[in-house]
């Protein structure tokens, strides 16, 4: 079930990038914030239940995460690179910095302050959304530490949802720390942490609970005022919401549907290549923008996409994921 929940999050991040929205709100970040409450997810069931304990334990497991997002990355980094050069569409220019700012992820997580842009029109990197993939890789530096030291959990968790709080009061800057850095938005990959856990062991509910019961709070006293002023704080209040209950429920109901697991592994990479073919229609002007088939073009494009970075990329990568005593 959950590969489907994680291509069906590709896509809807996908239209938001093609100006689709649900009564004024961007249905991209909602998805985003889900994104973050499954990677929480997923490394809490790596670090407990799959990568082999022992010495080595924490290299292990930084291997499993650099073969999962990096091989197919640079896949859709290279072609996306290929298509810039033959075309010259947004007149690349190729800065040292901003090449190696691309390869290594993490830094385009800080774009206001690094300049990694290699179009100059529009001024992008090679994956414009990979900043959100920075997020999620300095998640994964960070939790394994806090799964072993639950104080260090804990009082994580309080300070960035204290963080995240300021940001949506307008405190602080709501974009940056509400919603892309890792400071205001690190609790929601812990709560995907806990809602593994009480999913495996029944354990964290309370915490859970008590998340849950904040963001109401917040939201209803947002609403109340008219606060909803801030970019992005209604959809990321929206996300851990639906999210919550959606990915506890999904946790709960095991359903064998068919294609589950195809469905997960086509979701990052639709994820990844959607710009790609958002650039490549742009270019060959050969689907009229803001209707239906243009829609459904981006999607398909980006799932064969998906696919074929799965047949040659994804498969390999697995092959030496086991080799490594990994699942």
């Amino acid at each position: 079930m959950t590969g489907y929940i994680r291509l069906i999050l590709a896509i809807i991040v996908l239209l938001s990038h093609v100006g689709v929205t649900i009564k004024g709100l961007n249905p991209g970040v909602i998805a985003v914030v889900i994104f973050y409450m499954l990677a929480g997810g997923v490394v809490s069931h790596l670090w407990q239940e799959v990568v082999p304990g022992g010495k080595g334990k924490l290299c292990r497991f930084y291997k499993d995460r650099v073969l999962r997002i990096y091989p197919l990355y640079l896949y859709v980094a290279t072609l996306t690179l290929l298509f810039v050069v033959v075309t010259g569409y947004g007149a690349p220019y190729f800065s040292p910095t901003a090449i190696i700012n691309n390869i290594l992820i993490i830094p385009l997580n800080y774009y206001m302050l690094l300049d990694s842009a290699i179009l100059t029109d529009p001024s992008w990197w090679l994956i414009p959304q990979s900043w959100s993939l920075g997020a999620e890789l300095q998640a994964y530096i960070l939790l394994p530490f806090m799964l072993l030291y639950k104080r260090l959990k804990i009082a994580v968790f309080i300070v960035s949802f204290m963080v995240y709080t300021l940001a949506n009061l307008g405190v602080i800057n709501t974009d940056y720390f509400g919603y892309r850095l890792i400071p205001g938005v690190m609790f929601i990959f812990i709560l995907g942490g806990l809602i593994r856990q009480t999913q495996v062991t029944q354990k964290g509910w309370e915490w859970l609970i008590a998340l849950f019961i904040a963001v109401i709070v917040q939201y209803g006293l947002l609403a109340f005022n008219s606060a909803f002023t801030h970019p992005y704080t209604q959809e990321t209040l929206i996300g851990l919401i639906i999210g919550t209950p959606l990915l506890l429920l999904a946790g709960k109901v095991q359903l064998n549907l068919p294609l589950n697991k195809m469905a997960g592994s086509l979701s990052y990479g639709a994820f990844l290549s959607h710009f790609l073919v958002i650039w490549m229609l742009d270019y060959s002007q050969l689907v009229a923008k803001d209707s239906m088939l243009y829609y459904l073009v981006v999607v398909v494009v980006a799932v064969l996409i998906a696919y074929s970075g799965m047949q040659f990329i994804e498969l390999k990568v697995s092959k030496a994921r086991r080799l490594k005593g990994l699942k």
